[in-house]
């Protein structure tokens, strides 16, 4: 897994899985999700996330775990 922040965006993703993004499905007015091959979901973006997160807090994120296909 892999989170990463991009300033320019003002956007958030978790990568969960891999593979090639089948469909996109909004989740909430600013969340999408993205959707690979049976419906396995590879990853998350929030959008406008300094609206719910303070920026001083989204300049640390940085995580990454494998990621098992």
């Amino acid at each position: 897994m892999k989170i990463q922040y991009d300033k320019q965006a003002d956007a958030l993703y978790i990568y969960i899985g891999k593979g090639k993004i089948k469909k996109t499905i909004k989740a909430g007015k600013n969340t999408l999700i993205d959707m690979g091959e049976k419906d396995r979901v590879l990853g998350v973006e929030f959008y406008k996330i300094s609206r719910s997160v303070p920026k001083e807090q989204l300049q640390s994120i940085s995580v990454e775990l494998p990621v098992y296909a």
